[in-house]
């Protein structure tokens, strides 16, 4: 539905992790971040997608000490194949200041819902502009991507805003095409483009 702008470096460690009830507030900022008023979603919205039973949540955290080292995911058995801690999030309100002092803080995430037809729609994928260029996006999407396939799942699609063209640079590389534009998707003067990959 949205995306981010992520390029790819490679500077910090990340570890990936599924979506605890706890994250909640964390999520909602960074989307407030990322995106401007009118594409970042409000609250209800990204609460009700979160907490879909057909959704699932992948989280980065990236740890501390951890700059200047190779990027890594953590072991598959970080990201199990049914989403854990999908129940009503609490309330946290953390300050961009908590969250930098942490020993290990969120740097981004990704939300995708599973379609009956057999396919993921990538509903949003938020990487904070300090993680960019960091190869977070290509393992947010990596391992999105891997849980589709594997519980049967032969396509993704995605909706990017037609003047967002480092996003769309980035599903290029990954293999993405674009299909069609969907005008006023992100309101009367702003299309999106529809894009897929078959898995």
């Amino acid at each position: 539905m949205k995306h981010s702008s992520v390029h790819d470096t490679t500077e910090c460690v990340f570890v990936l992790r599924n979506y605890r009830k706890g994250d909640f507030e964390v999520l909602y900022a960074i989307d407030r971040e990322c995106f401007d008023q009118g594409i970042a979603y409000s609250r209800g919205e990204l609460q009700s997608f979160i907490e879909r039973k057909q959704s699932f949540c992948i989280v980065a955290e990236v740890q501390s000490g951890g700059t200047a080292t190779k990027t890594a995911a953590s072991p598959d058995e970080g990201l199990p194949a049914a989403p854990d801690g999908n129940a009503k999030p609490e309330i946290l309100h953390p300050s961009k200041r908590e969250r930098a002092g942490r020993g290990a803080r969120i740097a981004g995430f990704i939300l995708i819902e599973i379609h009956h037809q057999g396919y993921g729609h990538v509903i949003t994928i938020d990487v904070l502009g300090e993680h960019r260029r960091q190869q977070l996006g290509t393992l947010l999407l990596q391992a999105a991507e891997e849980r589709v396939r594997k519980i049967g799942g032969f396509m993704m699609v995605l909706e990017t805003a037609v003047n967002n063209e480092a996003a769309l640079a980035f599903y290029k590389t990954h293999e993405y095409k674009v299909i069609h534009r969907l005008p006023g998707y992100y309101g009367k003067r702003l299309d999106a483009w529809f894009l897929s990959k078959r898995l």
